[in-house]
């Protein structure tokens, strides 16, 4: 079941599943010697194993809730590795715990803190990113490749915000300075999302994960977006500070993790209020990251996007109406050449304008 879809010797996997599943893949897995490393519920009940038919014989991977809910039926993803991984936490300030697990070349990080009242997302932000950039380095995995970010109310003004900003836009600021502020002067941006959580059981959660690596990232970016951290002024005082995809490079294969990607050209959105041409609009803008990607390296045999074949697909939407998913799956299936590891999530995009947002994981064979 899930040995097809792990590259050997890769670093991490990431599967998308109904949790009804969760099951039958944990009992693979183990019995595969595999190791668990993060379990994400996309729903809003206290997961537990009491009501499954299979129990772990030791829940030691991270488990956490993302705050944002599934369409249809309830969905998780579980990040699995190959080979010997250690695990631990690590006390943040403001009351949160970083839990973590790592081996030679990667480190997988996570927290999940309750937000204060009144609390600024700004400092917030600010504060953990500067602590994760601080715990990498020391750990010598200082180089971030992939973040997720989750927090409600992405779109509405924030009660600490002194200048009427949007709390997308109080973390923009935020997770820039962490960057600026950093030791390293030259911090290269990893590829991102940030999405909004839209359950009322969640508004008080903000969710941050992370991917980093001993050796220096590479970072693409798509020649018909200008890049987001140099996006104008008027978007947010300071511009979102990601990458439009990153690439994890081993021996026989590359993985290519493509941020969370929406109907933009340029820097300006596109067809507000149409879903289609949205969902059109994005998967161009997929289409034309990976066709830039293979030409800029095509001569470089290191670093070629063009794959002997595709290992593993995986694809997660955000839609901002669950209704729309009826119109924008058969696109979206069209799209994956009708991939079977495709999540669709409610959430709220960091533009008010935009109502989908796509993010995918490709795993490259050479």
């Amino acid at each position: 079941m899930f040995e097809s879809l792990m590259p050997e010797n890769s670093a991490v996997h990431i599967k998308y599943m109904p949790y009804s599943q969760l099951p039958a893949v944990l009992s693979d897995i183990y019995q595969q010697q595999k190791t668990p490393l993060l379990l994400l519920d996309h729903f809003q009940s206290v997961s537990s194993f009491s009501d499954q038919a299979f129990h772990p014989p030791e829940q030691s991977f991270t488990h956490l809730q993302s705050g944002l809910e599934s369409i249809d039926e309830k969905q998780c993803e579980l990040w699995v590795g190959k080979g010997q991984w250690t695990q631990g936490q690590k006390n943040l300030t403001d009351g949160a715990e970083l839990s973590f697990c790592f081996n030679q070349d990667v480190l997988i990080g996570s927290l999940s803190i309750s937000l204060p009242s009144g609390s600024s997302l700004q400092c917030l932000s600010q504060s953990f990113y500067e602590q994760i950039i601080d715990f990498i380095t020391a750990q010598n995995k200082p180089s971030l490749l992939r973040m997720w970010n989750y927090f409600p109310d992405i779109n509405q003004l924030d009660d600490s915000s002194i200048n009427s900003l949007e709390r997308y836009q109080e973390f923009c600021i935020g997770r820039h300075n962490a960057f600026a502020s950093s030791i390293k002067k030259k911090f290269e941006y990893p590829a991102a999302s940030a999405v909004g959580g839209c359950s009322e059981s969640f508004s008080s959660k903000l969710v941050i994960i992370f991917i980093a690596m001993n050796q220096p990232g590479k970072f693409l970016e798509n020649p018909d977006q200008i890049s987001a951290y140099q996006y104008p002024s008027h978007y947010s005082p300071k511009s979102p500070s990601f990458s439009r995809a990153s690439i994890y490079q081993a021996e026989k294969f590359q993985q290519l993790y493509i941020s969370g990607t929406a109907s933009i050209v340029g820097h300006e959105s596109k067809f507000q209020g149409d879903i289609i041409n949205q969902t059109h609009q994005t998967i161009r803008n997929l289409q034309r990251l990976i066709e830039y990607s293979n030409e800029k390296y095509a001569a470089d045999n290191t670093l070629s996007l063009i794959p002997s074949s595709v290992g593993a697909l995986v694809i997660k939407v955000y839609l901002r109406n669950p209704a729309d998913k009826v119109k924008v799956a058969p696109i979206i299936q069209a799209f994956s050449n009708d991939s079977e590891y495709i999540c669709y999530l409610q959430a709220d995009i960091c533009r008010q304008e935009l109502d989908i947002e796509i993010e995918m994981l490709m795993t490259l064979n050479r």
